[in-house]
């Protein structure tokens, strides 16, 4: 894919993003408006301006441009079209590390792991070197990686930092009311909402969901270490499903609930609920990552 068509397509996902937040018959600015808001050309937002008027979501006519319904899940490009090769690339290998189910201990070579992945040894090198301050990959001395392995100790360190970093985060987010990332809040909720209703196999969609979620909680301090973090853990919490399918559903639907139960609190400017309610969710999700492991 050329990097005009990616730029493209993320331009459309992020306009369908703004567009969830504003009701039908809102009447949309301009293109150097919208090239503004979303850092793109004027070229490009005309492209993407037609490309909502093709899915029905938008009407165009001469400089008047009116929403005609709220975008849907299916409007936007999925995840993989819109990504850098590099974060494609470390998507692999965070995938590879769960489903192999590696035992500690157990050494990664970088050649094979590149032919494996379908990826350049450079690339392969990077990554590995990125997922060292994880703590979980080491280097050793004969140029091999060890994978040191994911413990309950390991686990229980994760959801200490992850507790710390993420409360303080929505404290910054709910003494603002007008905080940017509220719009984006306001997606949240829209997707929480159309998921839930949706059939049982869908549930399948949550972990991306729930990270998504916890990503924009933590962006709300502006705070890169912050945001560092909640990339680095998503190797964990984003597939920890993955190692016990047991209620699966039951607990996923459950989470969707505890979500939105924050993200209705946060944008009706109730603090004190949202902070109890993320509370809760934070040690339901302490609980439920702990129970998927099978330690040994």
């Amino acid at each position: 894919m050329s990097r005009q068509n990616q730029t493209f397509k993320a331009a459309v996902n992020s306009a369908l993003a703004s567009l969830g937040t504003l009701a039908p018959g809102a009447e949309l600015g301009s293109e150097a408006e919208l090239a503004a808001q979303l850092s793109i050309s004027r070229t490009t937002a005309r492209n993407v301006l037609a490309h909502l008027v093709q899915l029905g979501v938008v009407e165009w006519e001469g400089r008047r441009k009116t929403l005609l319904r709220a975008p849907c899940p299916e409007d936007s490009f999925p995840p993989e079209d819109v990504a850098l090769p590099a974060e494609l690339a470390e998507r692999k290998l965070q995938e590879w590390i769960l489903r192999t189910d590696l035992p500690p201990g157990s050494q990664i070579h970088e050649s094979e792991l590149a032919r494996q992945l379908d990826i350049p040894v450079a690339l392969v090198r990077d990554l590995l070197q990125n997922f060292r301050v994880s703590g979980l990959i080491e280097k050793n001395p004969n140029k091999h990686w060890t994978f040191r392995g994911f413990t309950r100790e390991y686990a229980t360190e994760m959801c200490d930092m992850r507790e710390l970093i993420e409360r303080a985060a929505i404290r910054q987010l709910i003494a603002d009311p007008d905080h940017p990332s509220l719009p984006r809040m306001a997606e949240m909720e829209r997707l929480h909402i159309a998921l839930l209703a949706r059939d049982d196999a869908a549930m399948t969609e949550f972990p991306a969901l729930d990270a998504r979620f916890h990503r924009i909680i933590c962006q709300a301090a502006d705070n890169r270490f912050f945001d560092e973090f909640a990339h680095r853990i998503s190797i964990i919490v984003h597939y920890h499903y993955q190692w016990n399918k047991r209620d699966e559903t039951v607990r996923n639907r459950a989470a969707i609930q505890e979500h939105l139960a924050v993200i209705q609190a946060v944008l009706s400017g109730r603090g004190e609920d949202a902070l109890a309610a993320f509370d809760h969710h934070l040690a339901t999700a302490r609980t439920t990552l702990l129970a998927s492991v099978n330690w040994g």
